[in-house]
């Protein structure tokens, strides 16, 4: 390979890093989608290559523009893909029993949580019979890792080098989140590690969420199950709470294990 076909070849695989790292800043956005200026500020890229960039996605249906705010919002093609795609958790219909479980036995809401680059996702939720559903997640929401006990119960099982990486990127937005700063992150983190869950409270509602992680065969963490409702509900309940939730992992953890042998 000549010199030649090794520069194209190089920003080839250059412009696909961007491309992707532009369509998880539009997935972070939500509904509300995000202007040129904020996609390139939040991409680490100048606005004129952001611009490009966007330009072809849009061509290529991946990415849309609202005609009144000009604000960019994943297109349809992405839907589209992912209806082919091979979901993130192996066995994705063992997550979703075990949700449902969870929520019959809690009566309360409860969401899988992935990790996704710098992000979590929540992949999925169930709704529980309880008449104060608390839904603080929607089905497909990205948050920087951090935000949210799914979040810490995943990086609960990560190196200390890893976490410390994480929280440097992730804190501009963890600050725009309202979350606390990195000393109180590792005191939160090393809390989990301890008692085997992660506990987190709506910064503006009465509202706590317990996680825990469901590890693969070398301990890492597959992804995460997290119940939530009102703080006071959880307080009554936590030590039920996290039985169901230690039950559910080791059981969900096992039976993904074994599908992948």
């Amino acid at each position: 390979m000549d010199s030649s076909e090794k520069k194209s070849e190089s920003g080839g695989t250059q412009a696909i890093g961007r491309a992707t790292t532009i369509l998880r800043v539009l997935a972070a956005a939500g509904p509300s989608g995000m202007g040129l200026a904020d996609v390139a500020a939040r991409a680490h890229m100048e606005r004129p290559t952001a611009h490009r960039i966007l330009r072809r996605l849009v061509d290529e249906s991946m990415v849309i523009q609202a005609p009144g705010t000009r604000a960019y919002h994943l297109g349809p093609l992405l839907y589209e893909l992912g209806l082919a795609a091979a979901p993130s958790v192996p066995a994705h219909e063992l997550c979703a029993a075990a949700l449902k479980e969870l929520s019959l036995i809690t009566g309360d809401s409860s969401f899988l949580i992935v990790r996704s680059g710098t992000d979590s996702v929540c992949l999925q939720r169930d709704e529980g019979h309880f008449p104060i559903r608390v839904l603080v997640l929607a089905v497909g929401q990205r948050r920087p890792l951090g935000c949210g006990a799914g979040s810490i119960a995943l990086m609960s099982l990560m190196a200390d080098d890893e976490i410390e990486e994480l929280l440097r990127v992730n804190r501009p937005r963890l600050d725009a989140h309202g979350e606390p700063d990195n000393d109180t992150f590792r005191t939160i983190i090393r809390r989990a590690r301890d008692e085997g869950f992660a506990t987190k409270d709506a910064p503006d509602l009465p509202v706590r969420t317990l996680s825990m992680p469901v590890r693969d065969a070398f301990g890492h963490g597959l992804c995460a199950i997290s119940v939530t409702s009102l703080t006071t509900r959880v307080e009554q309940r936590q030590a039920m709470l996290v039985s169901a939730l230690r039950q559910l992992t080791q059981e969900l953890g096992q039976k993904i294990r074994g599908t992948l042998k």
